[in-house]
């Protein structure tokens, strides 16, 4: 009993000690405590959940939930107007490659750790020096696992793997050399990504979306006859091993609203040599003059840059640039981008 009794004592003199400081606060105090209040009540209500739609290239680390689905169709038109050599010197074309590259992507949440993607659906459309050409394009299958789910101090992770279907034209091409029916690659792929994510608060109003993903490309040998993706000509009948390819891609999207986005990709690509057995052909028919198949190790160093508009946290829209910066043995082009994303419940 006298146990309690001292426990309430204790109690009671600590509230009136309280008390006795709250009655003592001065006006300053109060007033800095009420605007302080209301500072932090100014900032709750900017506060916002960010939604994003992008970036153009860098593939994300989140899974698509089950039961729902995600699709989201691209629009690419390319100016390939130079090629850099193997000193990575740029030398203009005398005729612009140019290429229209409609695809699209669709994926599906089967567990709360893995996901499946049927992506580039794709056709081409090529033009260059008054010739054109183009087809449907490789289809492309990969399931995705998760790895780490983000927390507040942790990034998502998520590991893909990705089988490439060669279902587009790739030989027996139009003897004018220019190649611009070449559609696929003729060659089985596949591609192993580690990718992640994480969106970032340090600073409440403009929240940023950071992503970064590793991935390699291991392509089967695939025969070809002609004019065909590799080179090639007339007579051509040859085995080409195409190079192993290394991706490394990060972005960036900083929200300005949450419905406003700006994001940026840095990409980068490196293709060892891609070498050929047998007879590699002649350049004109009966002629003695070899064609040349395969070629060089290549790299190339990009930039996307992009706006994003999202109507909610499942529709949205973005459009940008994509560039090479330099490169070796590659393209040096610059192609528009416009892509919409939509999620939605399966069931």
């Amino acid at each position: 009993m006298k146990k309690f009794l001292a426990l309430f004592l204790f109690c009671l003199g600590s509230t009136a000690l309280v008390a006795q400081y709250e009655e003592h606060k001065s006006p300053e105090q109060i007033e800095q405590e009420l605007q302080s209040a209301e500072a932090q009540f100014q900032r709750a209500k900017k506060m916002f959940n960010p939604w994003y739609t992008g970036p153009l290239q860098t593939p994300g680390a989140s899974m698509m939930p089950p039961g729902s689905g995600n699709i989201q169709p691209y629009l690419y038109v390319f100016d390939n107007y130079a090629k850099f050599d193997s000193e990575r010197k740029s030398h203009k074309l005398s005729s612009h490659l140019i290429s229209v590259n409609p695809t699209v992507g669709f994926q599906f949440g089967m567990t709360p750790s893995t996901d499946i993607q049927l992506s580039n659906v794709q056709g081409f459309g090529n033009w260059q020096n008054g010739h054109s050409g183009g087809g449907f394009g490789d289809l492309n299958l990969q399931l995705g696992f998760l790895i780490n789910k983000e927390s507040r101090y942790a990034p998502a992770m998520r590991f893909v793997i990705k089988e490439v279907f060669p279902t587009g034209a790739y030989q027996h091409l139009n003897s004018n050399g220019l190649n611009l029916g070449a559609t696929g690659a003729g060659s089985y792929q596949s591609q192993f990504t580690f990718a992640m994510s994480k969106v970032m608060f340090w600073d409440y109003l403009h929240p940023v979306n950071a992503r970064l993903a590793f991935s390699y490309v291991l392509p089967t040998s695939v025969t070809v006859r002609g004019f065909n993706n590799y080179g090639g000509g007339f007579g051509t009948r040859a085995k080409v091993h195409p190079g192993n390819t290394f991706n490394v891609d990060a972005s960036i999207e900083i929200s300005l609203t949450q419905r406003w986005v700006l994001a940026t990709d840095f990409l980068y690509t490196a293709t060892n040599r891609t070498r050929y057995s047998g007879f590699e052909g002649t350049t004109e028919s009966g002629g003695s003059e070899l064609a040349s198949i395969g070629g060089g190790y290549n790299d190339n160093l990009s930039l996307a840059p992009a706006i994003e508009y999202n109507w909610s946290p499942n529709l949205g829209i973005l459009g940008g640039v994509w560039f090479s910066v330099y490169g070796r043995n590659s393209y040096n082009f610059v192609c528009g981008v416009i892509s919409f994303a939509w999620t939605y419940k399966v069931n």
